[in-house]
Formats: structure tokens, sequence, C-alpha cells
């Protein structure tokens, strides 16, 4: 949707692993430059994102770019952390050149029997888990609605904005969908909330569950919703 081109340089905001970084630098070839650009060091050096790719530390707002200086700038799942998602994405439209395209994505409000275990699990610890949660993904639940993706970008300066959700079947062991959950943001979440010891009883707590009430593979919908604008 952002229609990367051969020679085209790309800003991949809040990169992580390099899931966006890596299929757009396959696109821009040898002639073009991605980067990479993430708050986590940590998350950069795991990046797998190869290619013509420079690896870059930062945040938005405040992006360390010049001006007009990308083809096209993406943010796949970041701005539903930003508590202020109008100054991250002006600020993604400030480093992109005119005629040049802003994508975003955000998972959808589509809920899974696996997701809803997990949720009720993680409700039991303790209301300082819950506020961390929102202090991590403030935004989340605006961004599962489409209509709100098209308020996010109607501002000055963007036009030609589109936007479309898709569903993604997902099919995994439920022992994976818990290992998943638990390493990753919600998992890392509760870690830095409660003691170690509540740590190991929550992770038992969530392994006993999953394997108690699912007994063959998971297989759900999950709808992603696409927003891409042109900058004016």
């Amino acid at each position: 949707m952002l229609d990367v081109a051969a020679g085209d340089i790309v800003l991949d905001v809040g990169s992580g692993t390099g899931a966006f970084a890596g299929p757009a630098a396959e696109a821009a070839g040898p002639s073009g430059l991605v980067v990479a650009l993430d708050q986590s060091i940590q998350m950069l050096h795991a990046s797998d994102a190869g290619g013509p790719c420079r690896l870059v530390v930062g945040t938005t707002p405040g992006l360390p770019c010049r001006d007009d200086s990308f083809d096209a700038v993406g943010a796949s799942f970041v701005l539903p952390h930003c508590r202020d998602h109008g100054g991250a994405l002006a600020d993604m439209a400030r480093v992109c050149r005119v005629g040049g395209r802003i994508g975003i994505t955000a998972w959808g409000a589509k809920t899974n029997p696996a997701g809803q275990l997990w949720t009720q699990i993680a409700a039991t610890v303790d209301d300082r888990t819950r506020d961390a949660f929102h202090g991590v993904l403030p935004r989340q639940e605006w961004f599962s609605l489409a209509d709100n993706i098209a308020r996010a970008f109607d501002r000055p300066g963007l036009m030609d904005i589109h936007i479309e959700t898709r569903d993604y079947t997902i099919e995994m062991m439920p022992e994976d969908y818990a290992v998943m959950k638990i390493a990753g943001t919600d998992g890392a979440v509760i870690r830095q909330t409660i003691e170690p010891d509540a740590w190991d009883d929550f992770r038992r707590r969530v392994h006993d569950a999953f394997r108690e009430r699912f007994t063959g593979p998971l297989r759900f919908i999950r709808d992603v919703h696409f927003g891409v604008a042109t900058k004016r």
C-alpha cells in the first residue's frame, strides 16, 4: 500500500525486529535505503531486516531526521503506544517529502478465545498492572476502531487517505500462544509490576489454564486496520 519502489528512501518508525523494514528494504533494493528506528536498541539488534537498512535509536515525536527526507514513512502497530499520537503522526509527516506516503497499522477489535483467556488471567494480578497496561498502550482501544484511523489522518497536509481492514487467520498451538503472550509486551508489563515469586505463579497459572481450556490447535481471526495517506 505504500508502494515502495526501487531507489526509495524509507523510514520504519518503531521498527522492532524489522517486520516492515525487511520487505521495504527488498522493495527499495540496493539503490535505496531503509532506516529502521526504534527506542529499544535491543530490538534493533534482534532485527532481521537485512538489505540496505540502517538502524537508529529514537522516538516519536522527536524523530532525529531532517524535514522532507523520506519517500515513505511507516509505523506498524506503533501509534497505539503513543499518548500524543497526533504529534507522532505530524512528526512522521514532517520527515516525509511532498508527494511521499505515510502508512500506519493497528490491531482491530475482534476477540478470540485465547486472547480472552489471557485477559481474564492478567486481570487477576492487581490494579498496578492494569494501570501499567494503559501506560504502555494508552491508545490501543481508540485505534482498534477503523473510523479512528481515518480521524488520525484527517489533518492539514495529508491527502488521498485510504483506510482498509484485512482479516488474517492465525493458527498456532495453545502452548505457543501462552509463551508468546508471556514473552511479549503484556508479559513484560506484568513482570515489572509484581514480585518474582508472584511472576512464577502467574506463568504457571497461564500454562495450566491454556492446557485445561484448549486441547488442540488454535485457529482464529485477527483484524488489522491499515491507513495510508500522501503528503500534500
